[in-house]
């Protein structure tokens, strides 16, 4: 399978630290049983560890980057080694002293590859792993140089003080949505910046009509709703940091001695999916992240296919449309989307930037 969507792109950086798709929404859309088989997108790895949580058998995390894949590897060392707290403080959620000395204490756990590129990355472990990724750095851009141009911290604190429906609503109408910020907006957040600074151009290379504006909608329909005020991602955009009663799925207290026992459930495989997969290897579960959003309709057509090969019966698959509207079961009818739980999913989604989450079943 010939596939070389991606080979402008550079892949040598750490381009996500944190996982961007909601993993609550991910776990109630995939409904992981027990000694089910999962193929996942690794990314930040955040997701991957949710998935652990519910007990599968193997889950088999894939990414075309190495790097991303090394931070994956650190932060399962973490859990192995750490308790929840000193887990949280190593990966920068709360403050710590000495995340140097914490890194030595774990470096052994990981692959030489991991070692030699973590071993000359000390100001990413100095100041937490997770403000560390191309896309952290362009929120934090935001947060410290752009947003105090349209608004001051007591307002952006007001968007995201607890109040009523009614007054939310009429906070974001009349101080929140200026023509100040929608100015800003419509050039941060638009297809040059945004490729450039915060993903890349080669992911926005086939959405059609103006970026800025579908995230903006999608935005003002979130933070004019009190929805906005325990959203963990929109805290981080703000704020650059996380409330530590507000974390993650992966890395909450509840949840943390269940990862730590499914560590050895996960393998990590470097590749294009069609390239490291098996030869009639199946799966009870799919986390493709958004990976279709970055391919031709050409490519999407012929990954689709290859994914509901690797379906066994049952298996759910999980993914999120951003820009582009991409549906495997338009493709495939021996899949079936699950329109009604789709929507209450979207509901309840903290993506708001997302279009949509496609959940599907293989029958």
């Amino acid at each position: 399978m010939k596939d070389n969507h991606l080979q402008d792109v550079s892949f040598d950086f750490i381009r996500y630290a944190n996982c961007w798709e909601d993993a609550d929404i991910l776990l109630a859309g995939m409904n992981v049983l027990k000694g089910d088989k999962i193929l996942s997108i690794a990314s930040a790895g955040d997701n991957v560890f949710a998935l652990l949580s519910k007990g599968p058998q193997q889950v088999v995390a894939v990414d075309i980057s190495s790097v991303q894949l090394w931070l994956c590897e650190l932060k399962r060392a973490a859990y192995r080694r750490f308790d929840h707290g000193d887990f949280i403080a190593f990966l920068g959620f709360v403050p710590a002293d000495n995340r140097i000395a914490a890194y030595q204490s774990i470096r052994d756990l990981l692959s030489a590859e991991a070692k030699n590129y973590w071993d000359q990355q000390s100001r990413a472990i100095e100041n937490g792993v997770i403000h560390f990724g191309k896309f952290e750095e362009y929120f934090q851009l935001f947060k410290s140089k752009v947003l105090p141009t349209v608004h001051n911290r007591e307002t952006v604190d007001e968007l995201m003080t607890t109040k009523s429906v009614e007054a939310q609503k009429a906070f974001y109408d009349t101080c929140w949505n200026t023509e100040a910020w929608q100015a800003m907006y419509g050039d941060f957040f638009g297809k040059k910046m945004l490729g450039e600074r915060g993903r890349d151009p080669q992911f926005l290379k086939h959405v059609k009509g103006d970026v800025a504006e579908m995230i903006l909608e999608r935005e003002s329909n979130h933070l004019s709703t009190p929805k906005a005020f325990d959203n963990h991602f929109l805290y981080y955009i703000l704020y650059n940091t996380f409330e530590v009663n507000n974390l993650p799925y992966y890395a909450r207290p509840e949840n943390y001695e269940a990862i730590k026992a499914n560590l050895d459930a996960l393998e990590l495989r470097k590749g294009l999916l069609h390239e490291v997969v098996n030869d009639g290897e199946q799966f009870d579960g799919f986390n493709l992240s958004d990976i279709f959003e970055y391919m031709s309709d050409d490519i999407f057509a012929v990954q689709a296919n290859f994914m509901a090969n690797m379906a066994k019966p049952n298996a759910r698959l999980v993914y999120w449309n951003l820009m582009i509207p991409r549906v495997i079961s338009d493709i495939r009818s021996d899949l079936i989307g699950d329109l009604s739980l789709m929507s209450d999913l979207k509901e309840k989604d903290k993506g708001y930037f997302y279009g949509q989450v496609i959940i599907e079943r293989k029958k």
